[in-house]
């Protein structure tokens, strides 16, 4: 069935004419049916690898963001969420008004999924970065690497042993505190001080 609505969507459709589109692209099934030792390990994984490329790349800048997350820590979580919905709904608009000109849904499906789970990895891998300084700082490790395999490990035992969704949210609520004070710094900049940073 989604193939067949991707082939009449991408085949010559008039630029403006209305376009339907799938309401399921990925089969959900890919990710309940698998084992939660893979889940656990995948999460474990993306954490500490786009974490730590934060780490490596923006390591002096963390401890700004540690500061700003760790003033309040309830109201980082709020504003960490706001950027995962930020990101997806920027994502999502752009995906159905490219789809409404005609461009051709399976490459854009795609793109748009690609496009969702990397922003969606980067927005983790700077908050667990966070997280895992915090960690550091607060545990007297000294080496922020520590903290963030520690965050890591915690966020990969919730989606093991919780159930999917639950776990889920787990992994995403740690990634929300440490983006969230420097969303929330970012929102109530002016122009002039988001044109420096």
């Amino acid at each position: 069935m989604i193939s067949q609505v991707a082939a009449v969507v991408g085949a010559g459709s008039p630029v403006g004419a209305p376009v339907q589109l799938p309401l399921q692209t990925l089969d959900p099934a890919v990710v309940t049916e698998t084992p939660a030792t893979v889940r656990a390990m995948v999460a474990f994984l993306a954490s500490t690898f786009f974490g730590g490329f934060v780490l490596y790349r923006w390591g002096d800048r963390v401890s700004a963001a540690v500061e700003a997350s760790a003033s309040n820590l309830p109201l980082s979580a709020v504003y960490g969420v706001f950027a995962y919905g930020l990101l997806s709904f920027v994502v999502a608009y752009a995906y159905t008004q490219l789809a409404s000109l005609g461009v051709g849904l399976a490459a854009l499906t795609v793109a748009g999924g690609a496009v969702l789970g990397g922003g969606l990895l980067a927005l983790g891998g700077i908050g667990f970065a966070v997280a895992g300084s915090y960690l550091a700082d607060m545990a007297a490790l000294g080496d922020p690497w520590l903290g963030l395999v520690g965050v890591g490990l915690v966020a990969a035992v919730a989606v093991l042993v919780l159930p999917l969704l639950l776990g889920v949210a787990v992994w995403f609520g740690i990634a929300a505190v440490g983006i969230g004070g420097t969303v929330r710094q970012w929102v109530h900049a002016d122009a002039a001080e988001r044109q420096a940073q």
